[in-house]
């Protein structure tokens, strides 16, 4: 949305918005019974305005109708695209069988199963996963709330049924393992919800941030969020934003926590079955082509804006749209299907219920269906090496903001998780079969912030180099066993990374190894503390092997634009 917009919508601002300390229930706003479906020619199907809604538009030859020589046109399909970004509206569509297709989020689709899945005809079946937002969504805090710890007890905003109640899973999940290092007792947050997503007006979370003091933070689009934050920095109190307010967490690091997704209505499934693989198959062809288009600067950006956003001159803004989402392609569906996968259907689900059921959200996990396509096959003679298996960082771009961070004292407070290992005195190796669990925490926690840099700090034993000090060694001698601790720790984090990256890999889960820095910590940062520059002595058999480990460290990289490749500029 242009910023002239956005402060537009401010300047209209007459009353202090009043707040929903509930979300109110879906079924309350969806007003339709459901209609059986039949066979038929015309499939209608729902978009949203998001990123990877250009694939189905591409699909369609640009248009809302299906045109002559496009890629769904060679599949022999008549498809009917509808932009709908209400989840109530699509629902009652979609019940009524006017659009027997829901174009959702999997947190978004779980709220719409306790309706859909009450009557066997209108049962949701998985069919294709688009992709991830990656960077489109945020949360944007008040000053004073430093940490995702921080959001214990506080107040957040968000809309209703939308998009970002994925995010806000994330956020608890992470937050609460941060909070669980710290003392006392985790207080869930209070969601405050709005009826409408976008914007500044008296019923949105960017409105409700903005005009009252009381909400500690808001789950936005990208483009509110740099509204409020001063184009993503931290905001002045200047041109509509927040004076101290910035993004703490989003969907640029935690990359792969909001899954887009195709559902279809299980009788008009099996009334028209051939016709839906063919849906899915040509949407493979088109999200292949779009992307060399956009390499190949001739996609129409005009036609695009016209339809997801509303607005034929908001070329801008569609271009933005595509640079904050991530693509699936066939290998990401072969990998969502595998409830193996880190990132499968079922396991997302499964995260979604635990971070979300304990606020009420979702009243808990509702098994729902997969097509169980063969997504290879379907996507047969497509092209397709996904993004996580080029390089996504600059390595020394990223080695240098994480120096600079920790000497700045900044890096604790961009990290998002941490997880440590442990290994014992003179351990030169880190087999998976005894670090499997260890392991298998840190690829899941890899797979889902791929826009995050993931430290591995190796660290070191200090003992030898204090009793060396306390029987008098001369400095050459300490600076040597300091900088052979430093050398020894870094080897030892190197082979963390090999062996973690190895282990995923045995697991059919492709790791982007751009994505980590590995350095020698050695005794700077022990365990048992620093005692007059030193470190200090171990007391029990316990703290001594406490410093023997290997930190991973999951670090944002939200205004380092040098750092990270978006992910579909490939």
């Amino acid at each position: 949305m242009p910023l002239r917009l956005m402060l537009s919508l401010l300047a209209t601002l007459i009353a202090a918005p009043a707040l929903a300390a509930s979300q109110p229930p879906l079924e309350e706003r969806v007003d339709a019974s459901v209609r059986a479906c039949r066979a038929s020619d015309t499939l209608r199907v729902p978009l949203r305005s998001s990123g990877v809604d250009l694939v189905p538009l591409y699909g369609n030859g640009y248009g809302l109708e299906t045109a002559s020589g496009s890629p769904f046109d060679e599949q022999d399909l008549d498809i009917e695209l509808w932009r709908e970004n209400d989840l109530a509206a699509q629902l009652e569509a979609y019940l009524r069988c006017e659009s027997p297709v829901l174009r959702v989020t999997q947190a978004q689709l779980q709220m719409a199963a306790g309706i859909a899945g009450a009557d066997p005809r209108s049962e949701p079946v998985t069919i294709y996963q688009h992709g991830w937002s990656s960077g489109a969504d945020a949360l944007v805090v008040r000053e004073g709330v430093e940490t995702l710890a921080d959001l214990s007890g506080a107040t957040i905003a968000l809309s209703a049924h939308g998009p970002q109640t994925d995010l806000l899973a994330s956020v608890i999940d992470a937050a609460k393992k941060q909070w669980d290092e710290g003392d006392g007792g985790w207080q869930s947050p209070e969601l405050v919800y709005t009826e409408k997503q976008i914007g500044f007006g008296n019923d949105t979370p960017g409105g409700l941030f903005y005009e009252d003091d009381a909400i500690d933070a808001a789950l936005v689009f990208r483009p509110d969020a740099d509204v409020l934050t001063s184009g993503g920095e931290v905001g002045t109190g200047a041109e509509g934003s927040v004076q101290g307010a910035e993004i703490l967490f989003s969907t640029r690091a935690a990359s792969r926590v909001t899954s887009e997704v195709y559902a279809v209505r299980a009788d008009y499934l099996e009334a028209n079955r051939e016709q839906v693989k063919r849906f899915v198959s040509a949407l493979f062809r088109a999200e292949e082509q779009v992307r060399e288009d956009v390499k190949k600067l001739i996609v129409d950006w005009e036609a695009t804006a016209r339809h997801l956003l509303g607005d034929p001159s908001a070329t801008e803004a569609a271009r933005t749209l595509w640079s904050t989402v991530e693509t699936s392609g066939m290998q990401g569906n072969v990998d969502w299907a595998d409830p193996e996968h880190p990132r499968s259907f079922a396991r997302i689900n499964a995260s979604l219920a635990n971070a979300l059921a304990p606020l009420g959200v979702l009243a808990g996990e509702r098994e729902i269906r997969m097509a169980g396509y063969d997504y290879a096959a379907l996507a047969e003679g497509v092209f397709d090496k996904r993004r996580v298996e080029l390089p996504s960082f600059d390595r020394d771009e990223a080695a240098r903001m994480v120096s600079e961070q920790r000497e700045s004292g900044e890096l604790e407070r961009r990290t998002i998780a941490e997880f440590e290992i442990q290994f014992r005195p003179n351990q030169a190796s880190f087999s998976a079969s005894e670090y499997q669990q260890e392991f298998e925490t840190i690829v899941e926690a890899a797979s889902s912030y791929g826009g995050a840099i993931f430290t591995v700090e190796g660290h070191a034993d200090p003992l030898a180099y204090l009793k060396k000090k306390k029987q008098g060694a001369d400095l050459s001698t300490l600076r040597s066993i300091r900088q052979a601790a430093r050398n020894l720790s870094r080897s030892r984090a190197v082979s963390v990374r090999d062996a973690v990256i190895e282990f995923a890999e045995s697991r059919g889960v492709s790791m982007d190894r751009s994505q980590f820095v590995t350095d020698g910590l050695g005794l700077s940062d022990p365990k048992t503390g620093i005692c007059g520059g030193d470190p200090c002595p171990p007391k029990t058999e316990e703290q001594w092997l406490s410093n023997m480990r290997v930190v991973f460290r999951a670090v944002q990289v939200e205004a380092e634009s040098a750092t990270f490749t978006p992910p579909n500029s490939w």
